[in-house]
């Protein structure tokens, strides 16, 4: 039995199949633990970089275990004689868990930027990333092991428009999730309303979809080709700050100016409150109309949170109110004066 054990050992196809068992079963069941603890430390010690590094690792520890074990066959005391492919799987391996590194790093990389510019990076540029990280793994490794990929690329660019016909909905759907990234018309953490009327914020914008939640958490799906051609409206695209209107009307008696004041006041507390950064925006008002029976002005707020307007606007009335009845200012109802001639006669039942 040990006999035949060694010699499985000193065949080259024997001794890469156990050691390619033995490091799957290392990586899986040491390797990864070990990722998994040294990630959680990372974690805690907030030290980003190794945290990305270990539990990109983590996510190939078969790989790892693998590549260890077939390292050691020729450390091994045994007289193996190995062909040239076995070189060439320690090379594609290699290229594979190096190319997959530097993937997951360039996509931390440009995730962290992102957050420190705009907030949060997109999955599609994600997939861009790992497919160009891949190709150039692609490319050294054919480069190492002597293949010519002129002709592969000559037959892919035969096929390539048959391709191209099989996924004209899919590629119209990437390229123009790539058109609204690279004109910079939407990203992640912009409120924008289709014309559609759906209305949300912008959570991702992946290969083929772009994603809106809504004010009720649910998500909309629309297609990348549909927001590129549509009509709609960016909330946050020169500034987040949102800006809205309160429709007022008040009696014809009213001392305008101290309605005015009043007002001002009132909508400088309800700021203060909930929008203490926006230290350069001053609320408006703008008298506007002498309305069926009442002055109407229209009082112009702002807010830093697209949602928040709807409790502001709340509050601002409630507040408004209050303080009308406060001064004695008289918000009217509606009023209709009726002229009749004299020669019209109208009867009352009592």
């Amino acid at each position: 039995m040990k006999t035949q054990f060694l010699d499985i050992l000193k065949n080259q196809y024997g001794s890469v199949a156990i050691a390619i068992a033995l490091g799957f079963l290392f990586g899986q069941l040491v390797l990864r633990a070990l990722f998994k603890k040294l990630g959680s430390f990372s974690d805690r010690t907030k030290l980003s970089y190794s945290s990305v590094l270990f539990k990109s690792l983590g996510k190939i520890s078969f790989l790892l275990g693998i590549f260890l074990a077939v390292n050691l066959l020729q450390i091994l005391p045994f007289d193996i004689s190995f062909d040239d492919w076995f070189k060439k799987m320690k090379i594609s391996l290699n290229v594979f868990i190096l190319t997959y590194l530097l993937a997951e790093l360039l996509v931390y990389f440009y995730d962290s930027y992102t957050k420190s510019k705009s907030g949060k990076g997109t999955s599609l540029y994600h997939i861009i990333i790992r497919i160009l990280a891949y190709i150039t793994g692609l490319v050294v490794f054919t480069n190492l092991i002597g293949f010519e990929l002129a002709p592969v690329l000559t037959a892919l660019g035969v096929g390539g428009l048959a391709v191209a016909l099989a996924l004209q909905d899919t590629l119209g759907n990437l390229f123009a999730g790539l058109h609204i990234l690279a004109a910079k018309q939407l990203k992640p953490g912009d409120y924008i309303k289709l014309d559609s009327g759906e209305e949300g914020y912008v959570v991702d914008i992946n290969w083929r979809n772009t994603e809106v939640k809504t004010l009720l958490e649910n998500v909309i799906i629309v297609p990348n080709s549909k927001i590129s051609s549509s009509i709609s409206t960016n909330y946050f695209t020169l500034q987040k700050n949102m800006f809205f209107q309160v429709t007022v009307g008040v009696h014809y008696d009213s001392d305008l100016e101290h309605v005015e004041k009043v007002t001002l006041e009132t909508a400088k507390e309800l700021l203060a409150e909930y929008a203490p950064d926006l230290k350069n925006f001053e609320p408006k008002v703008r008298f506007f109309e002498f309305g069926d029976s009442s002055i109407n002005m229209k009082v112009w707020l702002a807010t830093d949170l697209y949602e928040n307007q709807f409790e502001m606007r709340h509050e601002f009335v409630k507040r408004l109110h209050r303080q009308f009845n406060k001064e004695g200012i008289v918000i009217p109802f509606p009023i209709r004066t009726l002229h009749l001639p004299d020669s019209l006669k109208i009867e009352s039942n009592q």
